[in-house]
């Protein structure tokens, strides 16, 4: 990837962090690179708010308040396996590091951390997203290719351009693939409450299926759809 932090620009961080000077200076630097940034003081309110937003990405402390960040995540695990997390903490304790390996996470960065090994982390965090590979091309089927940079996807040699909407469906879909997005999730993601509904998800499904194998995007019937990749 040429410059991987800009495939931030479309997306929402949740960031939970006790620590108010060190938040708000963390918040700072985030909003350089996402369109959102939702702030948690402590994990009750980021589990919270977590439900609420369903973010893209979660930069978590370790150690705050009413619940802490591994407990937190084990919690949010336990329904969103792709959702990428970045873990912060002052313990360097194996104990520690071993759990949030098993949770899955993109990186775990000890506090304090400098500016350059907190791009770093967000660049890693990038890169587990996509699973991009040479080029900065994700691999999505066994002819089918996608540049999340650029937005282009070439199925079979014949390269598309997506549209904004079916970009934000398509990316969504990659991010969380081989599971199955519940319509209204899918509505949340794209329209954000703003003249979406299920006709209008089922109509930008379809033109979306035109650029893809035929098999790629699973209709679950009466629950969602789902992007396969094997």
């Amino acid at each position: 990837m040429h410059n991987p932090l800009a495939l931030f620009e479309r997306l929402t961080i949740l960031y939970a962090e006790d620590e108010e000077s060190l938040r708000k200076s963390v918040t700072q630097t985030l909003e350089l690179f996402f369109d959102k940034v939702i702030e948690a003081k402590d994990g009750e309110e980021a589990l919270e708010l977590f439900d609420e937003h369903k973010p893209d990405i979660l930069l978590l402390d370790i150690c705050m308040p009413k619940c802490d960040g591994l407990k937190l995540l084990k919690e949010i695990r336990s329904s969103y396996k792709r959702v990428p997390v970045i873990i912060m903490s002052a313990y360097a304790e194996p104990v520690y590091f071993q759990q949030a390996i098993e949770l899955n996470i993109c990186k775990y960065l000890l506090k304090p951390f400098s500016k350059e090994s907190f791009l770093d982390a967000l660049k890693t965090c990038a890169a587990w997203m996509y699973e991009w590979g040479d080029g900065g091309v994700v691999k999505v089927g066994s002819d089918l290719f996608y540049d999340p940079e650029t937005g282009d996807l070439v199925n079979e040699g014949v390269s598309f351009v997506l549209s904004k909407k079916e970009r934000l469906l398509f990316e969504y879909l990659l991010r969380q693939k081989n599971r199955v997005i519940s319509f209204e999730e899918l509505e949340e993601a794209i329209w954000a409450g703003e003249g979406g509904n299920k006709d209008a998800l089922k109509a930008l499904i379809k033109e979306l299926r035109k650029k893809l194998t035929k098999e790629s995007i699973e209709n679950v019937f009466g629950i969602g759809y789902k992007l396969v990749i094997h």
